[in-house]
């Protein structure tokens, strides 16, 4: 049986959960599909016994027979081709791999070659126990083929446990559209519920039943709560808000080695293994809104010219980062704020206003295939690159979720008329509110969308837009975690960067691989480690590794049940007057803001 441990937001503690569940169960399986900040091997400290790449397929151009007539560019629906005084320019990091420019090319110019992805390492823990996990290599945006990597290495056991990515959005569908069932990890705050609602709504999309796992379970309010039991989704287990859980985490360590935490996972796994202690609601497939077919962004969308944009990044979920962000919001003046953690907008929670303008998002298009028109001859399902379509009753079927809409499939229909439209569903919504903190730019990836990427840069023109209206200077951007697509967009034309850690093995190994992609743009950067005090050991650590990267250490916040009571409110602790911390918040974000603009200068 595989159960994908999810969680919509991160930092719930989804990789708590799935890696001591793991550790408890005999013969049980791990498969970290976390690929752009795997953290479980820093707990299970496997035994690796297998590396491989991941590659996806790109174009190779002979040049000797391109005649630069750019029909492979006029039909890549992802920008990754170009013509250039009659030579094709190649964008490795933008290519899907679909295989159209080949297919269109008039003097079969375009073949393929390998281009490295990332990896998957495969061992074992405990003994005989196996392992696996998935890495994003830096630089690269598309983890969901790393991902699939992961899930097609797994082998049979009694029970896999895949630690699924943050998020609703092709990654996580990758992780978990394969599992039996799933556990959502949530916190009985405004962020997890959202969140949760989201998750929720994807796993009902993708037929996948499901039961819910409420961490940090006596703080906050009872909405969470309230809301499962409405929705009949089960909790199989409450772990409290406690200062030792977090602390062992912080230290790679599990929490199964204090007997009564093991004994709590063993009860939950037992309920785990019962396909009915979970749910299923009826799918109501909702009346879907299609934008105009050949229309691209929306026409609101218009970039201008803006002087700076400040984003703040955690690289590991969860560490703080939207709380920061809303700080900074709170004193920063001259300024737009954007939530570009579009897969989790948690940003117009704290920062609550007034909608004034929404706006429609397509993340690209999709194929339909009519099947009064199909003949049923199978040229789609054998030329598509990522296993969309099947064949039902002698009729080819388009799987939604798994298709990337290249195109490839209308352009091999035989059918005349073509059996296959590409249409443009709504992917997301963007808005942009008035709050008492200036204007922001929040959106929404609906359930399972892809192209979170793409919305992100939507967002930023439309922080751009109201900037040029407002008459401010500044975007400052609450980023998403990890180091794919959607923090790449984040990132583009940025002066610097904050970057939100704790005193954690997992938030020093991601705090790396984030400072790797940060050199490739070669981008300013700063660190506030929150809670501080968590562990001396580890924040020393990550101040010396801060300090032989030459990265300014601007600030330590100390671990205050205080800060997490303000945002269970949906309150900014900076402003809360109940928050213990909230001078020295206001403190840290002059700090930050005068080293943000003394960079511009």
């Amino acid at each position: 049986m595989i159960i994908a441990i999810a969680s919509g937001k991160g930092g719930t503690g989804k990789t708590l959960v799935a890696t001591n569940l793991a550790a408890v169960i005999p013969e049980a399986t791990y498969a970290d599909c976390d690929a752009e900040e795997p953290n479980g091997h820093l707990f299970l400290k496997p035994q690796i016994s297998e590396t491989k790449e991941v590659y996806v397929q790109v174009p190779q151009i002979d040049n000797t027979r391109c005649t630069g007539c750019g029909e492979c560019a006029r039909h890549c629906q992802f920008n990754a081709l170009a013509v250039v005084k009659g030579k094709v320019l190649l964008f490795n990091e933008l290519c899907h791999g679909c295989g159209v420019c080949s297919a269109v090319c008039p003097e079969k110019a375009i073949t393929e070659k390998p281009y490295v992805l990332g990896e998957v390492r495969s061992g074992t823990f405990s003994g005989n126990k196996s392992f696996v996990d998935g890495s994003l290599a830096i630089g690269q945006l598309r983890s969901a083929e790393v991902i699939e990597q992961v899930v097609a290495t797994v082998r049979d056991s009694g029970l896999v446990f895949l630690d699924a990515p943050p998020g609703t959005s092709c990654a996580a569908v990758a992780a978990v559209s394969k599992a039996d069932a799933c556990l959502l990890v949530t916190e009985p705050t405004p962020f997890g519920l959202h969140d949760l609602k989201l998750a929720r709504d994807t796993l009902t999309k993708l037929r996948i039943p499901h039961a819910v796992l409420l961490n940090r379970a006596d703080i906050g309010d009872n909405e969470t709560g309230k809301f499962c039991i409405r929705e009949g989704i089960p909790v199989l287990a409450r772990i409290p808000f406690d200062r030792s859980i977090a602390a062992l985490y912080a230290e790679g360590k599990l929490i199964i080695e204090q007997e009564k935490w093991g004994d709590v996972f063993l009860n939950l796994a037992r309920k785990l293994a019962d396909i009915n202690n979970y749910s299923l609601p009826d799918f109501v497939k909702p009346e879907e809104k299609v934008l105009d077919k050949v229309s691209g962004s929306p026409e609101s969308a218009v970039s201008v010219s803006v002087l700076s944009s400040f984003p703040v990044l955690s690289g590991k979920g969860g560490t703080g980062k939207t709380m920061i962000t809303a700080c900074l919001a709170a004193v920063w003046g001259n300024k737009v704020a954007a939530d570009a953690d579009v897969d989790a907008a948690n940003l117009g929670i704290l920062l609550s206003g007034k909608v004034k303008e929404r706006i429609p998002f397509s993340s690209g298009l999709k194929a339909e295939i009519n099947p009064e028109l199909c003949t049923g001859c199978g040229k789609c399902v054998k030329s598509c690159h990522f296993n969309a379509i099947t064949m039902n009753d002698g009729k080819a079927v388009v799987q939604e979720m798994s298709c990337e809409g290249c195109g490839l499939c209308k352009i091999v229909c035989p059918t005349v008329p073509n059996a296959v439209t590409l249409r443009r569903p709504l992917s997301g919504e963007i808005k942009i509110m008035q709050t008492s903190c200036g204007d922001v730019v929040t959106a929404e990836l609906f359930p399972g969308a892809d192209a979170s990427g793409r919305l992100v840069t939507e967002v930023r023109k439309i922080a751009e837009r109201t900037c040029s209206e407002n008459g401010t200077r500044n975007i400052l951007i609450d980023g998403s975690p990890g180091i794919g697509c959607p923090v790449n967009a984040a990132i583009t034309g940025t002066r610097g960067v904050l970057l939100v850690v704790e005193p954690s093995v997992s938030s020093l190994h991601d705090l790396g691989r984030i400072l790797k992609l940060l050199d490739f743009f070669s981008l300013k950067r700063w660190v506030v480690i929150n809670k501080h005090d968590l562990s001396a050991k580890l924040t020393e650590e990550i101040e010396e590794f801060c300090r032989n990267q030459n990265v300014s250490v601007l600030g330590r916040i100390p671990f205050d049940r205080t800060i997490t009571e303000s945002i269970t409110r949906a309150k900014i602790p900076l402003a809360d007057p109940e928050c213990a911390q909230a001078g020295f918040l206001q403190e840290i974000a002059g700090t930050v803001l005068a080293e943000f603009e003394k960079e511009k200068t």
